[in-house]
């Protein structure tokens, strides 16, 4: 696909996240998204959708907007409430959708791209991230090692300093690779710090139940992990609740909570907000 399609939409999408009439203010001053914001968001979001599922690159700006919208938004109006404000229904609400919908892109992408069947394409870094997030190599098959989770975290920085080298100086970048480091930073940082019940179910808004079940049973035919999935059910089915300091959903948890020392935040991050260097 001609990338120069994702230019004009790409950057009305850069605009309306950071430009003049960015969330952050009103969200931190008000409390509230500016006055049809959203809409105009879902109306990018659908242009953007029919372009992005016909290309396995995506531009990295158009992707950090993305991802700053689903994760940051939320945070961003926490720290409204955190001042002693009260919480608005229809806010967090705009905001859950925001999130869900953008997500759902996100994992339909994924699936279409049949990354998992590419997979002996990758180079050989490309191929260490795969398995550290999605494969065998997932942390959640050792959430109860401390030992275990140090070295996956060595191994993982270790991996996107790598993929930093090879690739910092792109302006596009392939889509499973932005996806999954995006996954890594908030989903498998939830799994990471907190000890979550696994009965613990949260149910959606009516509406986009019968989504996330789809996107749910189609990667439940392609992972090996069925923790992982839950995961991911767990992440979609909690986009309206309210967000911890570090942006995590509140979702139920046993009473002891794990140390965050192998967090990946950080350098993920770092990784998806660093501009290109063309």
């Amino acid at each position: 696909m001609d990338l120069k399609k994702l230019v004009p939409i790409n950057d009305s999408l850069e605009k309306l996240v950071w430009g003049t009439c960015e969330p952050v203010t009103a969200l931190l001053e008000q409390g509230t998204l500016p006055a049809r914001w959203s809409a105009r968001y879902f109306q990018l979001l659908t242009a953007a959708e029919r372009c992005l599922f016909a290309s396995d690159i995506w531009p990295k700006r158009l992707f950090s907007s993305l991802h700053f919208a689903s994760c940051y938004l939320p945070l961003r109006y926490e720290v409204w409430i955190a001042a002693g404000n009260r919480r608005s229904l229809q806010t967090q609400q705009e905001l859950g959708e925001i999130s869900r919908t953008t997500e759902i892109l996100f994992w339909n992408t994924l699936l279409e791209h049949r990354c998992f069947i590419a997979f002996e394409a990758f180079t050989g870094e490309q191929k260490r991230l795969f398995d550290l997030a999605l494969g065998d190599g997932c942390p959640l098959h050792i959430s109860n090692n401390p030992d275990g989770l140090k070295d996956w975290r060595a191994e993982l920085i270790s991996c996107l300093q790598q993929l930093e080298r090879t690739s910092g100086d792109s302006a596009d970048w392939p889509a499973w690779i932005l996806i999954t480091i995006h996954f890594i930073s908030f989903y498998l940082d939830l799994a990471l710090k907190k000890r979550i019940r696994q009965s613990h179910e949260l149910h959606s808004d009516f509406q986009s139940q019968p989504q996330i079940d789809h996107v749910c049973k189609r990667l439940s035919e392609q992972f090996p992990c069925h923790s992982l999935v839950l995961l991911i059910r767990l992440w979609l089915e909690s986009t309206h609740c309210s967000r911890d300091a570090s942006g995590l959903p509140v979702v139920e948890s046993l009473p002891t909570q794990r140390v965050s020392t192998v967090s990946p935040r950080t350098v993920c991050e770092v990784l998806l907000f660093q501009p290109d260097r063309t």
